[in-house]
């Protein structure tokens, strides 16, 4: 089961937590639920972070086991991250932080707005260590415009827009 830390953002909910909420449900729906995953805001603006160590998690109620990163490949897990830029994946240290900044990261082959069954298709192949059948998506979110001008009326307002 993962741990969620529920965003917080005064009385009003982040524009993005509708899209990170649907990954996640698509992530597990996957085998790929994360042990622990945020959605934020912090000085360089929306955040939602997924996390994956390669330690044997809880059964799920139905008795399956969630994905856990191949320890050949990510030998202390890894991080999933969406920020206003887009998708990237981040190996871990053994405390449990990204190696490197996410501006160094190989950005993912999605869109921005990635359709979150999308999304969770390529993470499984990451979490694998397929990387060659890792391919260039283009589907968006069905909700992609909507959460698109919200996610731009917050950074207005924030004034990073």
């Amino acid at each position: 089961m993962s741990y969620f830390a529920p965003p917080t953002a005064g009385a009003e909910p982040l524009p993005h937590a509708q899209y990170a909420h649907a990954v996640h449900q698509a992530l597990e729906a996957a085998g790929a639920e994360p042990v622990e995953w945020y959605i934020e805001e912090d000085t360089l603006g929306l955040r939602v972070t997924y996390y994956y160590r390669p330690y044997r998690p809880e059964p799920r109620p139905d008795g399956t086991i969630p994905l856990t990163p191949a320890p050949e490949h990510w030998e202390h897990g890894l991080q999933l991250a969406w920020t206003e830029r887009g998708w990237c994946c981040l190996p871990l240290d053994e405390q449990s932080d990204p190696l490197r900044d996410e501006e160094d990261a190989e950005p993912l082959p999605v869109p921005v707005l990635a359709d979150p069954d999308v999304l969770a298709a390529q993470l499984v192949l990451l979490l694998t260590g397929d990387f060659d059948a890792v391919r260039t998506a283009t589907a968006e979110w069905n909700h992609a415009p909507a959460q698109r001008t919200a996610i731009l009326e917050h950074a207005r307002r924030a004034g990073r827009a």
